[in-house]
């Protein structure tokens, strides 16, 4: 069990923040972060952003002091690490039977693209998505990564907003939910062909 810390040298909200991560588990990160009382809304898809004044009780509690780039170094090496571009933000992340998702808030899709949803709130329903529709509002996507024969597979699933606005109209639940700003109907329910 290793969870990292890295300097406090990161400039936001008047503060110096540093990254706490694990090298080992996603799930030992969010145990440790809970301890530390972090809130889940500073989990960053593969570490947790941490006040400087919170990096004493850190290190206090087992975690290790790292330069920057060996805590990215050894996030790469775990397969842990999310990588994200300007203007994207990790808004859910779960783990199960070897595959990885991440759903990331942004203006585009990156490719691959993979299976996708178009979300129309006026008619309170998703619909399929095969390719991202460049003439659509994108919301964010999903990252799906997972290993086959010896080789990382990714691919990108669009999450987009049908014509004619947000709305106000219920829609489904689904994985694309933490995304959607409206309305919902009881957590559970997916879309039919929704991927």
């Amino acid at each position: 069990m290793t969870v990292l810390v890295d300097d406090p040298r990161w400039p936001a909200h008047d503060r110096l923040w540093a990254h706490l991560a694990s090298d080992t588990s996603l799930a030992e990160l969010h145990a440790f972060a809970e301890a530390l009382g972090l809130p889940r809304r500073a989990f960053e898809g593969d570490h947790y952003d941490v006040a400087a004044d919170l990096v004493p009780r850190a290190l206090a509690r087992g975690a290790v002091a790292v330069p920057t780039r060996e805590l990215l170094r050894r996030v790469r090496a775990a397969g842990l690490r999310t990588p994200k571009r300007r203007g994207e933000r990790v808004v859910a992340t779960r783990e199960a039977d070897g595959v990885r998702e991440d759903l990331l808030s942004a203006a585009a899709v990156p490719a691959p693209h993979g299976p996708g949803v178009v979300l129309d709130p006026a008619r309170g329903l998703i619909a399929p998505l095969a390719a991202p529709d460049p003439a659509l509002e994108v919301l964010g996507f999903r990252r799906r990564w997972w290993w086959d024969g010896g080789l990382r597979r990714v691919e990108h699933h669009a999450v987009q907003l049908a014509a004619g606005g947000p709305g106000n109209g219920p829609l489904p639940a689904g994985w694309w939910s933490p995304l959607w700003r409206g309305p919902t109907t009881p957590a559970g329910l997916t879309a039919p062909g929704a991927p």
